[in-house]
């Protein structure tokens, strides 16, 4: 019998907390029966509008516990057309499909809206539009803003097209002007009060590469990726400049204001600020979702979630159950066969009320956690959680922890492990490690588990 060395090892974990609470309160969850990876999200009255592949859905959230949908319009043709992002006015809704250009919708037959134009031509790239007024103003990455007459909305007619941006992604209106996030141009200002005759007023060279602008007074709130929120004083279009910069945890994708609030979807979680005083935002809550923030909208302190395989709806405030916070990665690194290493990881409560956690495991045998397994935590306690890793023989190891409790959006939540790198790639007829991946539902699948079929890795996405 091999008598392993015991080694201690110290993990920084990449989890964080907003504190005690995190301010959002989980409530109803809709659930797609048709493939979707839902993109983006508009909420008018009582009916979330969500895009997506699949199309658009339309959503009854009267009941924020019970979402139903009312009706769909779905894409003809390949069943994988995606709208990216979307607006919604006046009974039509407008879906920027990139490649697949930008199609207007006819709502007034809610269980089954259609489709009555499709605008742009083969090769452009539409994204996000707003309607203001009697126009259209649609963004076409590289092609610049497109200016769009509504007098017969169900066919948008063409009026003018602004040229003068770098990507432009998505715009907001205003008071005769149009704010454009404009890729790595930034946040650009164009005066539209004549439609027909756009010009650019002013722009401001943010931090990273804007995607996504909302308004907030005499503040444009932008995010751009890895380079986060920033706060931009537009009291002057001409000369518009920072008030305040705030990092986030991830991707920063798009951003909604409700109040004195700015919602970002940051990729693995949604996050807020408070934005009161725009020269120092502060992160007044946070939410690691199951899946994907991809888009978002915020009204009257509910939060209308595009989680990519689900529309979610949270209430901002204070919460009245647990919520389970983990690593997002635990890695052993370079551990040598024959060699067991001890670390632990923290299951913390971020909610307002008791966390009960009711199981824990892993997906191979070389990673062992010690009991007990199940415990409770008071909100904002957390919990330290011996693992070890006892590295049998050389090749590389990875696993899922997965913990159950009662946190009702996350009632099971897996991170990855992963132990000794692989020291050489495999070859053509090598067995392949015994992995886990998880799937859309964040349900774990053992390699071994497979055995005796036919198994196909598809890494991220492919074409």
């Amino acid at each position: 019998m091999r008598v392993p060395t015991l080694v201690a090892l110290a993990v920084i974990l990449a989890a964080t907390t907003a504190g005690a609470d995190d301010l959002l309160e989980d409530r109803g969850i809709f659930h797609p029966t048709f493939f979707a990876e839902l993109q983006d999200i508009e909420v008018v009255g009582d009916r979330a509008y969500v895009f997506g592949v699949g199309g658009l859905a339309i959503i009854q959230v009267l009941d924020p516990d019970n979402p139903l949908m009312l009706g769909r319009y779905e894409p003809p043709g390949h069943p994988y057309v995606r709208f990216y992002r979307g607006a919604i006015a006046n009974g039509y809704g407008y879906g920027g499909a990139r490649e697949d250009l930008l199609m207007v919708i006819d709502l007034s037959p809610i269980g089954s809206p259609f489709r009555t134009d499709i605008v742009g031509e083969p090769g452009m790239s539409y994204e996000g539009c707003a309607v203001a007024g009697n126009y259209l103003y649609a963004c076409r990455h590289g092609d610049g803003m497109q200016i769009l007459s509504l007098t017969v909305p169900q066919t948008p007619l063409e009026v003018a097209v602004f040229e003068d941006l770098t990507n432009a992604w998505d715009v907001e209106l205003r008071d005769g002007l149009a704010y454009v996030a404009d890729g790595i141009g930034g946040l650009a200002i164009v005066d539209v009060s004549d439609p027909t005759d756009p010009f650019l007023v002013g722009r401001y060279d943010a931090l990273g590469a804007t995607v996504d602008v909302a308004l907030h007074g005499d503040v444009a709130v932008i995010v751009s990726g890895s380079a986060g929120l920033e706060l931009v004083d537009i009291s002057d279009p001409s000369a518009p400049v920072q008030l305040g910069h705030h990092d986030t945890s991830a991707l920063a994708i798009t951003v909604a204001v409700d109040g004195d609030r700015a919602f970002v979807a940051d990729w693995d979680d949604i996050e807020v600020f408070d934005i009161s005083n725009p020269t120092a935002p502060v992160a007044a809550g946070r939410e690691n979702t199951p899946v994907r923030v991809m888009g978002l909208d915020a009204v009257d302190d509910r939060v209308y979630v595009a989680d990519w395989s689900r529309m979610r709806i949270y209430d901002y405030g204070p919460t009245s159950r647990g919520d389970v916070e983990l690593p997002v990665i635990i890695e052993f690194g370079d551990v040598p066969a024959g060699t067991a290493v001890d670390t632990t990881f923290t299951v913390s409560n971020t909610g307002g009320g008791v966390l009960n956690v009711t199981g824990i495991e892993t997906f191979n045998e070389t990673y062992i956690v010690s009991p007990p397994l199940s415990f409770s935590l008071a909100p904002g306690e957390s919990r330290e959680v011996p693992l070890r890793y006892d590295n049998q023989e050389p090749g590389f190891d990875v696993t899922f922890v997965s913990v159950d409790s009662d946190d009702t959006d996350e009632p099971e939540v897996n991170f990855p492990v992963t132990g000794e790198p692989d020291p050489g790639d495999l070859e053509i007829g090598d067995e392949a490690p015994n992995f886990a991946l998880l799937d859309l539902d964040g349900k774990p699948y053992r390699l071994s588990q497979q055995r005796g079929k036919v198994v196909v890795l598809a890494f991220f996405a492919n074409w």
